[in-house]
């Protein structure tokens, strides 16, 4: 429920014109994905989700929100994606940026692709499934305006049975050193 009144918050504050607060610091991202991942294969023991790291994945970012990102683009491939399948993460250092990866089993329609970040939007499994219990169609919205928030991008691609968000983060954020 708590997760739920969050993005509701930050939803709120996007709406307001006032962004998503970050409070970036020096991080180990590879190490703040791992953590997440121990979180989310805890809550969901029979997925199989891999992560591989590359580079030097430290820089600054906000912990907290980055997790959140992972937390929410890992939930949706638990949700949509192929249930026999690995669910692969990637952390990857380049010289000045940090990338991340998730991929899974599954397609995106290309018309649920042109707007899968715009708020209040779920997949087909969501539009049947009105439990609030499985959100609101605000977490891809929320990780936009997160990565948006620390200066980088996101993207994703879905093609031969496979999807992939890609995201980049700055090593350094503004104003956070």
């Amino acid at each position: 429920m708590q997760a739920l009144l969050d993005d509701l918050m930050d939803f709120n504050r996007t709406r307001l014109g006032l962004g998503i607060r970050i409070a970036p610091s020096y991080v180990d991202l590879g190490r703040a994905v791992t953590d997440e991942l121990v979180q989310l294969r805890a809550a969901h023991p029979g997925r199989k989700i891999e992560l591989t790291t590359s580079g030097d994945t430290c820089g600054h970012c906000d912990k907290a929100r980055v997790q959140q990102v992972i937390r929410n683009l890992v939930s949706n491939a638990i949700k949509y994606g192929s249930h026999e399948d690995t669910i692969r993460v990637t952390v990857r250092g380049e010289q000045s940026k940090l990338h991340l990866e998730v991929s899974n089993s599954g397609s995106i329609e290309l018309s649920e692709i042109r707007e899968i970040f715009g708020p209040l939007k779920r997949g087909e499994k969501g539009q049947a499934d009105r439990d609030l219990r499985d959100g609101l169609g605000l977490g891809l919205f929320i990780v936009r305006e997160i990565i948006t928030a620390h200066g980088g991008g996101v993207e994703v691609r879905s093609e031969a049975g496979k999807t992939t968000f890609s995201l980049y983060l700055p090593r350094s954020v503004p104003g956070s050193r």
